[in-house]
């Protein structure tokens, strides 16, 4: 979205909340996030407002701008890019107004600008990349008198993919955002990613489907099935898989990736009879075999087991991966689109 000049990257609304200085960053639609949940779990409702994977883009020729943000229920770490190359790593102290200060980089004053190169992005387009936890408002951008516009489709990504899942998929544990498994997918298939990943609460509702069926984006990944191994048998689960994966055919995506559990410590549960062990097997079980009756060939089924395969990829939760977990998973996946596209021929989506 366009607020104020600027580009809002994954951001659906901006809300104005009373008492509050500035405007919220909000991930999804207002009535999406206060329908999440069950009877035991309504996490959802408040993780949604998290703005992992949401940047602010523009295009400025100021030398240095300041730009005021509060984190709020937890401190955000933000990485600051121009183009695709890091300039520098903040931290928002929760319940603080930062005002951060940033310059341009010296040394372009001595090296020719029009030799560096386009990746994803333009090299002369300010990202302010925001991490996990916390929720977000902004209060203002000060250029000094110098314009500011959002970047123009030639000035990044042409492709975009929308990521449903975990906290795996929200970035969980990474120390730092750009080393999660979706952002390093996506760079490495030259496309830009919207986050809609729901920590703990990827429930797969018949209304969570519906949403992501209308995402406007060119590819969809849903990472299913870890959070629903303790609340909901394998009647239940199936239900829900049948329903969302019956939706999303409605989806205008050229493709949709249905990735199913990682590897995690339901391999290695000493009781066979609790749910992370039993259901880890079933889930991914009947993620398979529902895969194999979809007819559309958009549809694309990937083992979790096969990006995550190994537990040393894992934190010692046994559960979420660790910033290299993440990054190999990131190398696999990409590998895994990339060859899965090289089959398409004229039909393949335009990856790097």
């Amino acid at each position: 979205m366009i607020y104020e000049n600027l580009e809002f990257f994954n951001v659906d609304h901006v809300d104005k909340v009373p008492g509050m200085n500035g405007v919220r960053l909000e991930r999804f639609p207002q009535q999406f996030r206060h329908e999440l949940g069950i009877k035991e779990n309504h996490n959802g409702r408040f993780r949604a407002e998290r703005v992992h994977g949401c940047e602010i883009r523009f295009v400025t020729e100021a030398r240095y701008f300041d730009m005021a943000l509060t984190a709020v229920e937890a401190d955000i770490d933000i990485c600051i890019y121009f183009g695709d190359m890091l300039h520098q790593k903040n931290t928002l102290k929760a319940g603080v107004c930062t005002v951060l200060h940033v310059e341009r980089p010296v040394i372009y004053d001595i090296i020719e600008e029009e030799q560096l190169p386009h990746g994803r992005f333009a090299p002369n387009v300010w990202r302010i990349q925001f991490g996990m936890n916390g929720y977000l408002y902004f209060n203002y951008l000060d250029t000094f008198g110098y314009s500011r516009r959002p970047p123009v489709l030639e000035e990044k990504p042409a492709l975009l993919w929308a990521a449903y899942g975990s906290s795996i998929t929200c970035g969980s544990v990474t120390n730092l955002y750009s080393n999660c498994y979706l952002e390093q997918t996506a760079q490495r298939l030259g496309v830009e990613v919207w986050n809609k990943g729901l920590s703990g609460s990827c429930l797969c509702e018949n209304f969570a489907a519906d949403y992501m069926a209308q995402v406007p984006a060119d590819m969809v990944s849903l990472e299913i099935g870890v959070n629903m191994v303790v609340p909901f048998d394998k009647e239940e689960f199936e239900k829900r898989v049948v329903y969302f994966l019956n939706r999303m055919k409605d989806s205008k995506a050229r493709r949709i990736y249905v990735i199913d559990q990682f590897v995690n410590k339901g391999l290695i549960m000493k009781n066979h009879q609790e749910p992370y062990y039993r259901n880890y097997r079933e889930f991914r079980r009947i993620v398979k075999e529902r895969m194999e009756k979809i007819e559309d060939p958009r549809f694309i089924h990937i083992p979790g087991d096969q990006i995550a395969c190994d537990i040393t990829f894992l934190s010692t939760d046994i559960l979420h991966p660790s910033d290299w977990g993440h990054i190999q998973m990131g190398e696999r996946l990409a590998a895994w689109i990339r060859k899965e596209e090289e089959k398409r021929g004229e039909d393949r989506i335009g990856i790097l």
